[in-house]
């Protein structure tokens, strides 16, 4: 596995914000997340991992778990960033242990196991409390990853499908230990409706061959449904193992709505146009949802949690029928899955 890259090794550096681009205005101020995060538990004694947290929705959830007493392990992919991101959240950080940071490419099944035993070694006693698969791409070029599939595709889905797979010995020990553990799964509302559900996009070697660059949102939308697939066929699945002398592991999805990320930036460049953050609620409102799945002692696993619209306080939001989750749908998805990284049954 990779090593882990200790706190001191890296030199202090001031902090920086969640993105950085040319943008037309300032980013709202929030509005939801003061609340949201006041109300949050303490996360001392729990153990979250996290992948894409440079920037965004996974720094800014990281960042809030870090002042709550959370251990924490940052799966990134190897950049200046990554290593930024590290030297702000450990500074931060409330719990007397500091993050660590575990290079994790989600192009690469190869780095994704690498990434799993690294983690897997590092919680063996402790377990592991929530796995948080949130780092994601959008609007993407038609191109394959190191394994052949569409990079959307694999970034999205079928890394985290391997590494949950990977880490359920962890989380099991964890529930045991403590009660419960969980899965939360970042989606988002751009994988409500149609089209459903489409295996061709998960087909091996059909990366660089998925309609284009002009099917870009179409493989977006395919891998955010995977998302709400994977948690929802995860809780089912889960549901019918469950042993309450060995705890619960619980399997959540939440939707940021719309909020400036870099996504925000990214898309708003692509139409030829400086992003104007004035007009969409802010990165740490965004995510609210995310924080309430991971931390909230309310939640119940199959939920699905976001803004009631394109932005809001968080709340539980009704699976049907804006989600296309019906049981063959779901049943392919997980099918497709582990035709690209092998068996996971629970």
């Amino acid at each position: 596995g990779k090593a882990l890259v200790p706190i001191f090794l890296l030199a202090s550096r001031p902090p920086s914000t969640a993105f950085s681009a040319t943008t037309m205005s300032a980013q709202r101020l929030s509005e939801f997340y003061p609340t949201v995060f006041k109300e949050l538990p303490s996360m001392e004694g729990k153990t979250v991992a996290i992948t894409g947290t440079s920037r965004g929705l996974g720094y800014v959830t990281a960042l809030a778990l870090a002042k709550k007493g959370a251990r924490l392990f940052l799966l990134n992919r190897p950049s200046a960033r990554a290593q930024e991101a590290l030297v702000e959240l450990a500074a931060a950080s409330s719990s007397g242990v500091p993050p660590q940071l575990i290079e994790c490419d989600n192009l690469s099944f190869e780095s994704v196991r690498n990434a799993a035993a690294t983690l897997r070694e590092a919680t063996e006693t402790s377990g592991l409390d929530v796995l948080c698969c949130n780092a994601g791409i959008m609007m993407q070029p038609d191109r394959a990853s190191t394994d052949g599939y569409d990079i959307t595709i694999s970034t999205n889905v079928l890394s985290h499908f391997l590494l949950t797979r990977e880490m359920m010995p962890n989380l099991r020990r964890a529930a045991a230990l403590r009660g419960e553990a969980r899965i939360v799964t970042m989606s988002s509302g751009s994988g409500f409706g149609a089209p459903a559900f489409n295996a061709r996009f998960y087909a091996p070697g059909s990366g660089g061959n998925c309609g284009g660059d002009q099917a870009s949102y179409e493989r977006y939308h395919q891998s955010k449904l995977a998302n709400l697939l994977f948690t929802s066929s995860l809780h089912d699945k889960l549901r019918k193992e469950h042993d309450s002398s060995q705890g619960h592991i619980k399997a959540l999805a939440c939707t940021p709505g719309l909020c400036g990320t870099d996504m925000f930036l990214h898309v708003s460049s692509t139409k030829g146009r400086p992003a104007d953050l004035s007009t969409v609620p802010s990165v740490e409102d965004g995510a609210c949802a995310m924080l309430k799945c991971i931390c909230s002692p309310e939640i119940e696993s199959g939920e699905l949690w976001g803004p009631p619209g394109m932005e809001g306080a968080p709340v539980k939001i009704r699976w049907q029928p804006i989600v296309l989750a019906d049981e063959q749908s779901k049943v392919r998805l997980w099918e497709a899955c582990e035709g690209a990284v092998g068996a996971f049954e629970l």
